[in-house]
């Protein structure tokens, strides 16, 4: 179990990580779930973000669907993850497809590939691109309120 003193707390704030987080929740964030494994496919991570037109940084929540030197495919027919359909417990009844943008990524070695839970309201890895491993603040692993809500994060 991460320990309080390494949690960072933080205010979910948007709509892309429904139905996992809701905007308006707070969620303790384990900032060294990574200091000695790399992120697992899944986690539910916060990572610093820059939005377009900005010079500073936000933070962000996202999931973890690509992995290191993994070949990322979004398409019409699913996340494809070198070439295979990768099941996709989170996608829902979201279109994985953007039109307009790359449908491809390679993922160096440093990334991952990262994707809101609410497909269709996520500004995530379709639009950013893999995001350096360097970025990521921690893992999401309690929410903490509301209390009805309160409990591990999966």
């Amino acid at each position: 179990m991460p320990s309080l003193l390494s949690s960072i707390a933080i205010t979910v704030h948007g709509h892309s990580m429904a139905p996992a987080l809701r905007h308006g929740q707070r969620v303790l964030v384990d900032g060294d779930a990574y200091r000695d494994a790399p992120p697992a496919r899944w986690d539910i991570v916060v990572f610093r973000q820059r939005l377009p037109g900005r010079t500073q940084y936000v933070n962000s929540i996202k999931r973890v669907a690509g992995l290191p030197g993994e070949h990322v495919e979004v398409s019409t027919n699913g996340l494809l993850i070198n070439g295979a359909t990768l099941e996709d417990p989170y996608a829902g009844h979201s279109r994985s497809i953007l039109e307009g943008t790359p449908t491809q990524w390679i993922v160096n070695q440093a990334q991952v590939f990262l994707l809101g839970d609410n497909r269709t309201d996520s500004y995530d890895s379709r639009r950013l691109g893999p995001v350096d491993t360097a970025d990521i603040i921690g893992k999401v692993w309690l929410r903490w309120w509301p209390l009805a809500a309160w409990g591990r994060v999966r």
